[in-house]
């Protein structure tokens, strides 16, 4: 069969545009090209759409590749978005993937909203019955913040509800853009402001004394679905898991699989993949736990749909993992692949579901 043409979408109109590009980089390089033929679009801040070709940097594509007026006038037969935070990751741009009627690498429309915005998903995994659990956590309204006293109920719901510690962060970003640890009223007024500038919802959690656990799921659900060995990130006393901490300064380091007790590391499997199904996620995610360092309670943070991508990156290394005695790990030439694999066979069954009465 002849290679399929695969649409690679990279940059994108939010704070994980650099992010992105170095995913796509990698993706590109590791992409089997007896498979798919890869088509560069560039998606630049100010929404344009770009494309050159494989021979050119993606972040010139971006700043000087050919406009693209239509996707279609690429002629894909799959599109595999590479799109972190706002934009990409929250279901807009698979919604128009949708109208289009393009196969697509990843969760759909509503499992990508519903996993960017912390606030819905909480509500959502605390609905279950029995509750996934959760982090405490206050849901605040920009808008409502703008006068004295408006901030004044605000700092009193924290204090009563959660305390200090505790963390800040706008309800629909990812790498940590806009996060804020708070120790005291001060910090807290600092931080909802910083918050305000990415979302107009603001999510404020208790802070817990806990380890970061990741694990990544492959596959669309079903009872074929991959999850795979917890991994821990650490870092330097007194530090926490920031943008500069992840991308900047090179401080953290990852342990696969973590120390972590047999039943605890059965109980985050079983509940990050109820958490995926639950969201209807497909194709990929990777789900971040805080693990109590005291009590092993395990509290789940959220799922990213579209989760970093290089091959040094949690989601990859996790599924390549090898133990001896297992089953081999997934090389990242082979986790592409099989996640384009996922996207056909997941449209396939959604083309065969009937439309009319």
């Amino acid at each position: 069969m002849p290679a399929q043409r695969l649409l690679l979408v990279f940059g994108g109109r939010s704070s994980e545009h650099e992010i992105s590009l170095r995913s796509a980089t990698e993706v590109l390089a590791a992409l089997d090209h007896t498979r798919f033929t890869p088509v560069l679009l560039g998606v630049r801040r100010d929404g344009g759409w770009r494309t050159g070709s494989l021979d050119t940097d993606l972040a010139t594509i971006i700043s000087e590749g050919q406009p693209v007026p239509d996707i279609h006038a690429l002629r894909p037969h799959l599109v595999f978005p590479v799109l972190h935070g706002p934009h990409g990751e929250d279901g807009s741009f698979q919604g128009l993937l949708e109208v289009l009627g393009l196969p697509y690498v990843g969760s759909g429309v509503l499992a990508s909203a519903l996993c960017m915005d912390k606030v819905l998903f909480k509500h959502l995994l605390h609905a279950q019955d029995p509750p996934v659990p959760v982090v405490p956590w206050v849901e605040l309204d920009a808008h409502a913040l703008h006068t004295l006293h408006e901030r004044q109920q605000a700092i009193g719901r924290v204090q009563d509800r959660l305390g200090f510690p505790c963390f800040v962060k706008p309800a629909n970003q990812g790498s940590s853009v806009g996060v804020s640890r708070v120790v005291d009223e001060d910090d807290l007024v600092r931080a909802l402001g910083l918050a305000a500038r990415y979302d107009t919802k603001i999510l404020v959690e208790r802070a817990v004394d806990a380890r970061e656990i990741e694990l990544s799921i492959l596959g669309n659900g079903d009872a074929s679905t991959i999850v795979s060995v917890p991994g821990e990130i650490t870092l330097p006393a007194g530090e926490w898991y920031d943008y500069d901490n992840k991308y900047l300064k090179d401080v953290a380091t990852l342990q696969i699989p973590a120390h972590l007790p047999a039943p605890l590391i059965k109980q985050l499997q079983d509940i990050a993949l109820r958490a995926f199904r639950v969201a209807g996620c497909k194709g990929l995610a990777r789900v971040d736990f805080l693990v109590d360092r005291h009590t092993h309670e395990p509290f789940l943070n959220e799922i990213n749909t579209i989760p970093g991508f290089t091959s040094i990156s949690m989601f990859p290394k996790l599924l390549g993992h090898h133990e001896p005695g297992h089953e081999p790990g997934i090389s990242y030439t082979d986790l592409v692949t099989r996640l384009c694999e996922l996207a056909l066979a997941h449209h396939d069954a959604r083309k065969r579901l009937s439309v009319t009465r």
